[in-house]
């Protein structure tokens, strides 16, 4: 226990790794705002196959658009949050290396 205690963290590796978190996050944001059409017509589609097979289509359009449009808004979120994260790391980095 004590070993951890004494042990100070490396603050290049810390950086690397936050910086890979963040790179993550940010794709995983892109990725869900790209694929959120097709996230909301897998859900319209698996809410007709569980009313029998068929729906009104009104209620199909509500569904596909509120589900792509939930999955485009926590995908705009992410991606905006970690990728200012990361600029905001690099900046930090970069004041750090020319101090």
């Amino acid at each position: 226990m004590e070993m951890f205690i004494d042990h100070k963290p490396d603050k290049k590796r810390t950086y690397s790794g936050i910086m890979v978190v963040l790179v993550l996050l940010f794709v995983l944001g892109l990725v869900l705002m790209l694929s959120s059409a097709s996230i909301g017509q897998s859900a319209a589609d698996v809410e007709i196959i569980k009313h029998g097979g068929s729906m009104d289509t009104a209620t199909y359009q509500f569904i596909m658009t509120s589900t792509a449009e939930s999955y485009r808004l926590v995908g705009a979120i992410l991606a905006m949050i970690s990728g200012v994260g990361a600029l905001m790391a690099g900046f930090a980095d970069y004041k750090q290396r020319k101090a």
